[in-house]
């Protein structure tokens, strides 16, 4: 499982409620067609993050079944028959940043996690046991993720857990973490 992850600012001109709405709408109007590959997707408000200007933002979540499946995801948001959904949100939007994460552990769509710790390793180290010791000790963990071949601004590894997660940072690892809000789409 990969996640399209896209971090983004509307403009200062516009109210943060219509902006939402119009990323709900998106969101929306994208699970009722999938394209080929995508899994689900959801919108989330978040509180700062370094890669938006230290500005609270969005951030949305395509979890896709492979790489191939991007293609069709970004050629279906900008369908002609999705051309005014999609808009909606562009139009408003200041400036944004894509990354691209893939699934490490715990659960693959990990929609309700209201907590993220962001992390960067100490370079020139492994990863794997410090990361497995981390999972094995947190509260509230739902799972974790790894950028893929440094693409995109974020850092990279994400643990997503509940408003419950806490994890112990070894030494030499830095972290930063992030609230956010699910905003939609609603669910089943």
């Amino acid at each position: 499982m990969l996640a399209y992850v896209f971090w983004h600012l509307p403009l200062a001109s516009v109210d943060p409620r219509d902006y939402e709405a119009a990323l709900v709408g998106f969101h929306s109007d994208l699970g009722a067609e999938p394209p080929p590959g995508l899994e689900t997707s959801a919108t989330y408000r978040v509180s700062e993050v370094a890669w938006l200007n230290g500005r609270r933002g969005y951030e949305d979540w395509c979890f896709v079944t492979s790489s191939a499946a991007l293609d069709t995801l970004n050629l279906a948001a900008v369908k002609p028959e999705r051309w005014e959904v999609h808009a909606a949100v562009s139009r408003r939007t200041d400036f944004g940043h894509g990354g691209l994460y893939y699934h490490l552990h715990g659960d693959a769509k990990p929609i309700a996690g209201s907590r993220v710790v962001w992390l960067r390793r100490p370079r020139g180290i492994r990863y794997e046991k410090s990361l497995q010791e981390m999972i094995d000790g947190a509260t509230g963990f739902l799972s974790c993720w790894r950028k893929l071949m440094v693409l995109g601004p974020g850092d990279e590894f994400a643990i997503i857990g509940d408003d419950t997660l806490d994890i112990t940072v070894p030494a030499g690892w830095q972290s930063r973490v992030v609230e956010r809000t699910l905003l939609g789409p609603k669910r089943g």
